[in-house]
C-alpha cells in the first residue's frame, strides 16, 4: 500500500508514584503472523506509593490483578499498594525469610557485583524457586481472562527489573519473542528504574560495598538477560521445557496461553502491520 506511517500505543504509562510502569504488548512475534497483545500485561516497580492519579490511572486501565514478588522483609520495609477498587493484590513471594539470611543475600548480591555475565547466576536462582508462582500468574491469566475481555494485570516486584524482568522474559519468549527484543525490552528498566544518590549511598553503606556497586546492582544491562536466556536453554532446553518442568503447564494450557497474549495478523494483512523482525 505505499505505506510508511503507522500509530502505536504508548509504551511508557505515567502511573503517579509508581517507577518503570510499561506495557509489554506491542512486539512481534518470530513468525511474523502476529505480535503480542497491548494493555493486557504490565511491569512495574512497587505499587506502595502510588497517588490517587495514579490510582485514577490504573482503573482507567481496566487492571484487576497485581501480582507482587517482594518477600516479607521488603514488605516490612516498604509497606503494601493502596487498596484500590476491584484490584486485588496476589502476594507471589519468590523468596523466603531464609533467602534474605545474610549468607544467602551474600551470595545473591556477589551475583549483581560481577556485573551483566555475573546477573545470570540470580537469575537462575529466581527460575529455580519462582516455579510455583509463575505457574499461579499463569492459571489466572487462563481462568479470568480472555480475547475478548478488556480486563489487565501487573507484574511487579521492588524495582520491577529482575524478578519481574526473569518473569516477562518467560512470558515473551514463550510466545515466540526474539531473544534480542526480548533483552532490549528488559534493559529498558535502565529508563524506567533510578534511585537518588543519597538512597544509593544510604545502601552502599549498609552492604559495605561501593556506589559503583550498587550502581551495578540498580542497572538493567541487555548482556544479562541475552545470557539468561542462553542459560535457561542449556538448563531446560527451552522456554516451553521449563514452563512444563518448573510450573507444570501441559501443551494444552500453553497453547491457550499463547492464544490468548498473542494477536494474529492475517497473511495479505501483514503489510499494514508491523514489519518482521
Amino acid at each position: 500500500m505505499g505505506q510508511s506511517v503507522s500509530l502505536c500505543t504508548p509504551r511508557w504509562i505515567d502511573v503517579q508514584g509508581v517507577k518503570n510502569f510499561r506495557d509489554i504488548g506491542g512486539w512481534p512475534v518470530r513468525d511474523g503472523n502476529g505480535y503480542i497483545r497491548e494493555r493486557f500485561v504490565f511491569r512495574c516497580g512497587h505499587l506502595v506509593n502510588a497517588t490517587q492519579k495514579g490510582k485514577d490511572v490504573l482503573k482507567q486501565l481496566n487492571v484487576v490483578a497485581a501480582f507482587d514478588f517482594r518477600s516479607d522483609p521488603e514488605l516490612e520495609r516498604q509497606g503494601i499498594m493502596p487498596e484500590i477498587n476491584d484490584l486485588t493484590r496476589y502476594p507471589s513471594a519468590i523468596f523466603s525469610k531464609d533467602d534474605y539470611s545474610p549468607a544467602a543475600l551474600a551470595t545473591r548480591w556477589q551475583g549483581y557485583f560481577e556485573g551483566a555475565t555475573g546477573f545470570p547466576k540470580v537469575y537462575m536462582i529466581i527460575l529455580e524457586k519462582g516455579g510455583p508462582q509463575f505457574r499461579k500468574i499463569f492459571l489466572h491469566m487462563l481462568e479470568n481472562h480472555s480475547r475478548q475481555s478488556t480486563k489487565s494485570l501487573i507484574i511487579h516486584c521492588t524495582a520491577g527489573k529482575d524478578r519481574t524482568g526473569v518473569f516477562i522474559m518467560l512470558l515473551l519468549s514463550l510466545c515466540g519473542v526474539d531473544d534480542e527484543i526480548i533483552a532490549q525490552e528488559y534493559a529498558m528498566s535502565n529508563l524506567g528504574y533510578w534511585e537518588a544518590e543519597s538512597e544509593l549511598q544510604a545502601k552502599a553503606d549498609m552492604l559495605g560495598v561501593t556506589v559503583k556497586d550498587m550502581r551495578m546492582v540498580m542497572s538493567a544491562p541487555y548482556l544479562a538477560m541475552r545470557e539468561t536466556i542462553n542459560c535457561l536453554k542449556e538448563k531446560y532446553g527451552s522456554t516451553e521445557e521449563y514452563i512444563k518442568t518448573m510450573c507444570g503447564l501441559n501443551k494444552e494450557q500453553i497453547e491457550a496461553l499463547r492464544d490468548l497474549m498473542i494477536v494474529r495478523i492475517p497473511f495479505e494483512e501483514r503489510q499494514l502491520f508491523r514489519p518482521k523482525i
